[in-house]
């Protein structure tokens, strides 16, 4: 038999079948080409009576020349792979930044070596996303011989790409995204500036400079739907809120609310949503019963990705469900999970339709076993309830038997609401049952001892309800730390770029010595320095910063063949300051964020003068620092 073909860069459904029929039309013709193409993967097609041929046969042709079992299965694969393109992130108009290439190449290795040690992970993904095992059980999956092209599919897959080409192409744009030059100034800066500010005469003078802003994109929409879907962000999350004079006024330029407000209801993106975000944009008008580009409604979002049963509900009260056992469980009702299961307690077959699909929500999700076990597929159910802390729902299906203290991801379930903070969750795993000293394999460390760390860390009010449901007294934790004396914080390894990068800018600049804002543009020159933080938090008019600074803001690779310029004892001070900042948090290193802390600190000092000047908000970026610890 030859070798399958590769999938086309764009899978698409309908292509397939019109290719059938073609195919179809060709057998029944007796194209001598199209019979023994047919005949290579399909012993049941002769030449003996082409009208005997039917358009089942064709596509059964279609499927095995992909490598897929049956047509059936090449259908479904389509379909999972057209929604598994539009993640949240797509809906929200979010991009998400790919591993360069030759860590994508590193992961391939990875999973191939996984594979041999019978990884789940690896496992899932080839029987889950390339073609001729799609469907398999586990073991039949390890018990298969895999290549590096079935590796580098299934990565692609577990990206939320069609094929490797796809992802390749995804990694190098973003790769030199990476590379442009970190002072760019996005074309929407003082736009969003102004918004912020709440100010819109300044916004409409922007606009009216840059008449271009309003124009549209392909991809994102109109100038003004970009505008207002920042200020409704801005107004939310600021005590004060934008006025409503902007968000009129954008409108008036032809900004929709709906389309706004509708895929903010999935929340943003790596964050959890708070019932306060979203009241707030019900009350906008935001329909509970949008439905994103990949066919999934808020509602179905919500069970996979908010961690949060109080916005699960207020969503529930408004929104129409489908008719599943996973929904039935995120939403905690026993009675809805109990009718999936026949009168001897096994599961119906209909428990297997319209199964969650964790990757439509967020590229890199767990990969679905195609054919689950019914096992497998009430652990499926049980992490759905979990995560939406459905103690009930949790417990019904333990005497069901699940096993609760059985792993999801490679991570026993404790362990995983632990690792995300989520204390519903925690509640409900231990109410069920969860031992909290299963480690997990992947870092052995176990619930118990995540906690107590987390909660040494940085404590939080979440983590203090998760270290008492652990048995530890989360101020006892406090206090023996306490009584132990501070590891002394190392200075972070990028220490060196910092004052090469600010010896380079004060010789530049004639002076003889490292002074306080020589070491500060050191910092924003640096490959891996805190520039970030200043751009996006500072709030300060960056295109006024660039424009006067360019000459400071050279690349971190541009410099002077020229030995180190000493540092003046204020920067000594710095460093002796943030160190102080990094042992009483008791942090192992000084990183950047606690030298910019001790630059910014005081009103009076350069660098907070520096930054004053160019308008920046330094009580916000004060706020943000010290909450980094």
């Amino acid at each position: 038999m030859s070798d399958t073909r590769p999938l086309p860069f764009n899978p698409n459904l309908e292509f397939e079948r019109k290719a059938a029929k073609e195919l179809l039309r060709e057998l029944r013709a007796g194209h001598e080409q199209a019979l023994v193409r047919a005949r290579a993967w399909h012993d049941g097609i002769s030449a003996a009576d082409p009208l005997r041929v039917k358009l089942a046969d064709a596509q059964l042709v279609i499927a095995r020349e992909y490598g897929f079992a049956s047509w059936p299965k090449l259908v479904r694969y389509f379909g999972d792979s057209a929604k598994q393109r539009h993640s949240s992130l797509t809906a929200l108009g979010w991009r998400r930044m790919i591993a360069a290439p030759d860590q994508l190449h590193q992961s391939v290795d990875r999973l191939l070596r996984e594979h041999r040690t019978r990884g789940e992970v690896a496992g899932r993904a080839f029987a889950a996303y390339v073609p001729r095992l799609y469907g398999l059980s586990l073991d039949e999956a390890f018990s298969s011989e895999v290549t590096p092209d079935d590796a580098r599919l299934a990565l692609a897959r577990m990206e939320g790409f069609d094929n490797w080409e796809a992802l390749l192409q995804e990694a190098e744009a973003c790769q030199l995204i990476s590379q442009q030059d970190p002072w760019h100034i996005h074309e929407f800066h003082e736009a969003w500036r102004a918004i912020k500010a709440g100010d819109l005469r300044a916004l409409q003078q922007v606009v009216a400079e840059r008449p271009g802003l309003l124009e549209p994109d392909p991809a994102r929409g109109t100038g003004a739907q970009r505008m207002l879907v920042f200020a409704l962000s801005e107004r939310e999350d600021l005590e004060q809120g934008v006025p409503e004079e902007i968000i009129a006024w954008l409108l008036s330029q032809g900004a929709d609310l709906q389309a706004a407000i509708d895929p903010m209801l999935l929340g943003r993106p790596f964050s959890a949503v708070r019932i306060n975000r979203l009241q707030w944009l019900l009350d906008q008008g935001a329909n509970p019963n949008w439905v994103a580009p990949n066919g999934l409604s808020v509602l179905e979002h919500a069970l996979l990705r908010v961690w949060n049963m109080e916005a699960v509900d207020l969503l529930a009260t408004r929104a129409k469900r489908r008719d599943a056992m996973w929904i039935a469980a995120g939403l905690g009702d026993v009675a809805g999970v109990a009718r999936w299961f026949d009168a001897r307690g096994r599961l119906s077959p209909e428990a297997r339709r319209d199964r969650p699909d964790f990757l439509a929500v967020t590229r890199g999700a767990y990969p679905r076993i195609v054919e689950p076990s019914d096992d497998e597929l009430l652990r499926e159910v049980f992490y759905v309830a979990t995560i939406n802390g459905r103690t009930e729902v949790m417990r019904h299906l333990v005497d069901r038997g699940v096993d609760v203290n059985s792993r999801w991801w490679e991570i026993p379930f404790l362990v995983l609401a632990v690792l995300e903070g989520r204390t519903q969750s925690v509640e409900a795993l231990i109410a069920c049952g969860a031992d909290p000293d299963v480690s997990n394999w992947r870092q052995p460390q176990s619930a118990r001892e995540l906690a107590r760390d987390e909660w040494l860390r940085r404590p939080r009010p979440a983590y203090r309800r998760i270290v008492e449901l652990m048995g530890l007294d989360g101020d006892a934790l406090l206090a023996e730390r306490e009584a132990t004396p501070a590891p002394e914080p190392a200075m972070t390894r990028r220490m060196e770029e910092y004052l090469a990068l600010a010896s380079d800018d004060a010789r530049r600049r004639g002076d003889a010595a490292v002074g306080l804002e020589h070491f500060f543009f050191g910092m924003l020159r640096a490959q891996h320095g805190p520039e970030s933080l200043v751009k996006a938090h500072s709030g300060m008019n960056l295109r006024a910063f660039v424009a006067e600074c360019t000459d400071r803001l050279l690349p971190h690779h541009d410099r002077l063949d020229a030995p180190l310029l000493p540092h003046a004892a204020e920067v000594e001070s710095v460093f002796a300051q943030a160190r102080d900042l990094a042992r009483a948090a008791r942090r192992e290193q000084v990183d950047g964020s606690h030298l910019l802390r001790v630059l910014v600190r005081t009103d009076d000092g350069p660098v907070a003068q520096l930054l004053h000047r160019f308008e920046a908000d330094l009580p916000a970026l004060r706020r943000l620092l010290e909450r980094g610890g």
